[in-house]
């Protein structure tokens, strides 16, 4: 797979390695994986180009090439910690403690099946590759790497809080992640004509209703949807301020669904159609449609 001159290659003793991995189901495909608590494994090579672009995403280290971009992108899409290791051999100072969690992400599926599958014959026949998201994650990054897409998203700091909200995590911490992605979005999107405090004081509700709107995951919000997209307010308020989701019945749910249009409306930004794989639609409209419930404030 190459994505923007970095070519990737699977290692020789790959169907070692990727059954190594952390994976939560069993399951047969190219290879038998069963499930297993998993670990690190270099599982491929990448050749550098010549060349090598800046990022265009805002990295800590300064010597960061467009590398770290694409790892990023490769992390959310394969819902795993994909970071680069390099080894140098006969070296024995060039230990190096890895502190990245080797488990599968608990988001991004969403994310991951929205890339389109398009697939050509590999040897041995039957198996075939998915040329699609090689395609798809070229198409992503020369998206995010245009002058406007960088203005109009403030240079997409908000794939770095996907990252984390997507990892392996209790409900409670990715809910939260997630809140603070639609307040990052909504604030980014809007303070050409509202002021930090003008953003900081407009409720919740409204935020919340503007980019379900803005994202086209409804035509237009109601004044009874309203009240009931209030009720996730308040879960977070509860959260935030007693450590702990309020008792009611279905809770859980509305958070669970919170996190995963979180997914629809990044995969908008990201220009990809949504996949409903996980029914996100309906629980929408279910959520919406509704009764209110009690929720303690």
């Amino acid at each position: 797979m190459t994505v923007f001159g970095y070519r990737f290659t699977r290692v020789e003793e790959y169907a070692d390695r990727v059954v190594r991995l952390h994976h939560l189901v069993t399951r047969y495909s190219e290879f038998e994986i069963r499930a297993n608590t998993g670990e690190h494994a270099i599982t491929a090579y990448v050749d550098i180009p010549e060349h090598e672009e800046r990022p265009v995403l805002v990295w800590v280290d300064s010597n960061s090439t467009a590398l770290s971009d694409i790892l990023l992108l490769l992390s959310i899409f394969t819902q795993r910690d994909v970071f680069v290791a390099e080894i140098k051999e006969n070296n024995e100072d060039n230990d190096h403690i890895i502190t990245t969690d080797p488990r599968v992400y608990q988001g991004g599926g969403i994310l991951r099946c929205s890339i389109p599958y398009k697939d050509q014959p590999i040897e041995p026949e039957p198996f075939r590759y998915d040329i699609g998201f090689e395609e798809g994650l070229n198409r992503i990054y020369e998206l995010i790497r245009s002058e406007v897409w960088q203005q109009k998203y403030r240079q997409g700091y908000f794939l770095f809080l996907a990252r984390m909200a997507f990892r392996r995590q209790p409900l409670e911490a990715a809910f939260i992640q997630c809140w603070t992605i639609w307040e990052h979005l909504f604030s980014i999107l809007n303070q050409s004509w509202l002021s930090k405090n003008q953003i900081q004081l407009l409720s919740a509700t409204e935020k919340i209703s503007y980019l379900l709107v803005k994202y086209a995951l409804r035509d237009e919000i109601t004044e009874a949807e309203r009240k009931r997209i209030k009720s996730l307010a308040k879960i977070r308020n509860r959260l935030v301020h007693f450590g702990r989701f309020p008792e009611r019945d279905l809770v859980h749910d509305d958070a669970i669904l919170f996190t995963r249009l979180t997914e629809f409306i990044i995969a908008r930004i990201l220009d990809l159609s949504p996949s409903n794989v996980l029914n996100t639609m309906e629980g929408l409209e279910a959520f919406l449609g509704s009764a209110i419930p009690e929720v303690p404030t």
